[in-house]
């Protein structure tokens, strides 16, 4: 038993203000870095800004520290639904994957650190995370697997070592549908390609948010990007993230007209395809094909070996042959987690 003199090796504690985030950014980075489950949408360029858009009342953010060295973050925040009170992730909404940054190797003691905060705390009344990746390292916590379900899936196509193989992985259909798209392609003219710069920026996500809208307005549906705060958030977080060598918007132009807009995320050995825009009236030339075509290209060349679709089951990502990966769902009540916190001191 450890003697009440004794040094504590980890210290926890609640941030609920966006500038007490902002002043842990550099130590946010480098966690993010350090942590191999993590996927852009932990980053703080990407999480601060949604949370100066969306702008959450009750932030519930836990970082624990070994020293002067942050080595957990659970960025989380209380909302209410009918008569619980939910503490769940920041970023909903917007992010394909959500987890907590724990330090590697030290999984299970930051983890029950972050618990013994949060237990502390009677504002919430049931614990909901989602969508959290297979590859989380909340997976390698014993105690959640009885609190845990599978949730949705994500289709990942994985990439070969060289291009000369890429088209190789596609069904005959897609490759005689790429063949066919380049063809009418050449005959229109050809297509322009280019990806985004600082200076661009703001056009790129000008023509998405426009070519987004169009395509699901014309399935009688309303797209993402028709919410004003959606739009603000990336016009916030894009040029944050451009500038951290995350985000690559890819475009293709034919007869000096914008046929499509792909947004992607690049991290570690992975694309995340996170958004596009297709021109209706450019369905001839399979814009849309093309376009995610080039980008594979692209990311093969960069030694990339996952194209990450995200979350949904559209049909047009069964084209490119990925696999389904599964994302969770972690739920515990608030009592649970005090039994959770109960049980680890006992053992310690």
């Amino acid at each position: 038993m450890r003697s009440n003199s004794a040094p504590r090796r980890f210290r926890a504690r609640i941030l609920r203000s966006f500038d007490e985030l902002v002043s842990i950014v550099a130590d946010w980075a480098q966690l993010h870095e350090r942590c191999c489950d993590a996927t852009p949408f932990q980053r703080p360029e990407w999480l601060l800004s949604w949370i100066e858009v969306f702008a959450p009342h009750e932030l519930r953010v836990v970082e624990v520290r070994e020293g002067d060295r942050l080595v957990g973050l659970a960025p989380l925040l209380i909302y209410p639904r009918d008569s619980e009170r939910v503490l769940a992730f920041a970023g909903g909404g917007v992010s394909d994957y959500l987890t907590l940054l724990l330090q590697p190797g030290s999984e299970t003691e930051v983890f029950h650190e972050i618990c013994g905060a949060l237990e502390k705390d009677r504002g919430w009344s049931v614990l909901e995370l989602t969508d959290v990746s297979r590859y989380s390292g909340l997976h390698k916590i014993g105690e959640l697997r009885a609190y845990t379900v599978e949730h949705d899936s994500c289709s990942v196509t994985v990439l070969p070592p060289n291009c000369e193989e890429l088209s190789r992985l596609f069904s005959d259909r897609q490759r005689a549908n790429l063949r066919n798209a380049r063809s009418r392609l050449g005959r229109a003219g050809g297509g322009e390609f280019d990806v985004a710069t600082r200076e661009t920026l703001p056009d790129f996500l000008e023509e998405l948010f426009k070519l987004h809208t169009l395509r699901w307005s014309a399935m009688n549906q309303p797209g993402v990007v028709q919410d004003g705060c959606v739009q603000g958030f990336h016009l916030l977080s894009s040029p944050r993230l451009l500038a951290s060598g995350c985000l690559r918007l890819y475009r293709m132009r034919v007869q000096g007209r914008t046929a499509a807009v792909v947004y992607s995320l690049f991290q570690r050995d992975t694309v995340y395809c996170y958004l596009q825009g297709f021109d209706p009236g450019f369905s001839f030339v399979s814009p849309g094909t093309v376009l995610i075509f080039s980008l594979m290209q692209d990311a093969v060349r960069r030694g990339m070996r996952r194209f990450d679709f995200l979350r949904g089951r559209e049909p047009y990502k069964q084209h490119w042959r990925p696999q389904v990966e599964p994302t969770f769902r972690i739920s515990a009540s608030h009592s649970e987690i005090a039994r959770l916190v109960t049980d680890q001191a006992r053992a310690a």
